[in-house]
């Protein structure tokens, strides 16, 4: 069964479950509060995830199951779950299905954390599963060895796609696949592949950091393209996955389809809004949408991300509509949660914004110039090794972001690749009056 089809059967099994009562102690429009009761000290401090909110002061105002038609719509930590839901992707998916399915090559998916790499290939597998390929899916892991990463991928082959004579032999040499195995020997046991189409998605590739791994994932792909047999490989990674795997074996890019999540236009992050908002009762004013696609620059995560607060901003004054007041004061809690997980960077940003490194302006445009331009990923279009340098090469046109900022082959990028939108975040609440932030709070 392919990596899609176990998938879909999970998630229709959860949703099938029960969901456990939210306890609570007052009601409000006749459904449960998101309260924090009075628990015995030796009671569990937790609750059902679907109570949990980012947003504290939103907890004795909101309805459990509100928030949760929020969460649900915006979806903000899951890849996307229908081709409907992937905005601004037509072209992607079309060059991806046709390099792969068609033209027999491998595929590269590359781009920065939170531009839709995940959802792309999720859509992906879901034409290539109704077209009865085989799909494998797994996440990449750093200081697992090359034996180790295929072994967990050949377990999942069926059964079905050997020579019915073959099967036990197949079997023993999947068992015999070790740590130590070699790309050869990996060839050996694809080969006895004959029925479908087999497609392996490496997912989160980059977070290999090993370049003898690298290179031997790279001598696999030339050896299954010149065998010529029915296996295809999708590597999901970020900028530098085109360069790692290439450098080794040149060739390789005449057998290679290459896409790249470039930002969404603003007309896909704008459907991507209403869409969204239409699932929880909901809708966005204009100026609202225009906010979010200004900040957000393209990234399907962030609009999303944005989305949501607004959204559950506007539930916290009990209206349908996310108007303009609403994204600004989400903007804020959207930050907040982003700097309780990247406190350096957040601080970073604060004292940006407060101007203690001199004019805010420059900065705040080298944050979005970074965030519209790291998908496009000039640096790697070649396939030359990625060199990263200390950040005391950083330009001295950036003061403050020493901490946040490396040299990538010469460019200045972020560290973590989701942090421009952030800063964009921050300077847009900043410029908004004190007691205007606090009514919003109210």
């Amino acid at each position: 069964m392919s990596w899609y089809s176990n998938v879909t059967q999970l998630a229709e099994q959860l949703a099938g479950r029960e969901r456990q009562p939210v306890p609570s102690s007052e009601q409000f429009n006749g459904e449960p509060v998101l309260v924090r009761d009075g628990a015995d000290e030796h009671e569990p401090e937790y609750r059902s995830f679907h109570a949990l909110t980012p947003v504290p002061a939103l907890a004795s105002r909101l309805s459990t199951a509100a928030v949760d038609r929020v969460y649900t719509a915006f979806d903000v930590s899951q890849p996307v779950g229908q081709p409907d839901d992937l905005r601004g992707r037509d072209r992607e998916v079309t060059t991806l299905l046709s390099g792969v399915l068609h033209r027999r090559n491998h595929g590269i998916v590359s781009g920065p954390r939170g531009s839709g790499k995940t959802s792309l290939v999720r859509v992906f597998g879901q034409f290539a599963d109704r077209d009865g390929v085989v799909v494998l899916y797994s996440a990449c892991d750093d200081g697992t060895t090359f034996g180790e990463l295929l072994r967990s991928y050949l377990e999942q082959i069926p059964p079905s796609m050997v020579d019915a004579g073959s099967i036990e032999l197949f079997e023993q040499r999947v068992l015999s696949f070790g740590a130590d195995s070699s790309p050869y020997q990996a060839t050996g046991v694809l080969a006895m592949l004959k029925y479908s189409q087999l497609v392996v998605v490496l997912d989160e590739f980059d977070r290999i950091t090993d370049r003898d791994l690298h290179d031997k994932i790279s001598s696999l792909l030339k050896l299954v393209s010149d065998a010529r047999l029915p296996v295809r490989f999708v590597l999901v990674g970020g900028n530098s996955a085109f360069a790692d795997i290439v450098r080794a074996h040149p060739s390789l890019m005449r057998h290679v389809t290459r896409v790249s999540t470039a930002p969404l236009p603003s007309e896909a992050v704008s459907e991507t809004l209403e869409r969204c908002a239409e699932r929880c009762d909901m809708q966005f004013s204009d100026s609202a949408k225009r906010l979010i696609e200004d900040v957000s620059c393209g990234s399907p995560y962030h609009a999303r991300l944005f989305g949501m607060h607004g959204a559950l901003s506007a539930l916290f004054t009990q209206s349908t509509e996310i108007n303009l007041e609403h994204v600004e004061s989400g903007l804020e809690d959207a930050f907040e949660e982003w700097a309780e997980l990247n406190p350096v960077d957040a601080q970073a940003f604060r004292e940006i914004i407060a101007g203690k490194h001199g004019p805010v302006g420059p900065l705040v445009e080298f944050a979005r110039d970074t965030a519209r331009h790291v998908a496009a990923d000039d640096f790697a279009a070649q396939w030359k090794t990625v060199r990263r340098q200390p950040p005391t090469e950083v330009p001295e046109g950036l003061p403050g972001l020493s901490h946040t900022v490396e040299m990538v082959n010469g460019h200045a990028a972020f560290r973590d690749a989701t942090a421009p939108q952030f800063l964009l975040a921050l300077s847009q609440i900043s410029r908004l009056p004190q007691q205007v932030k606090g009514s919003q709070r109210a």
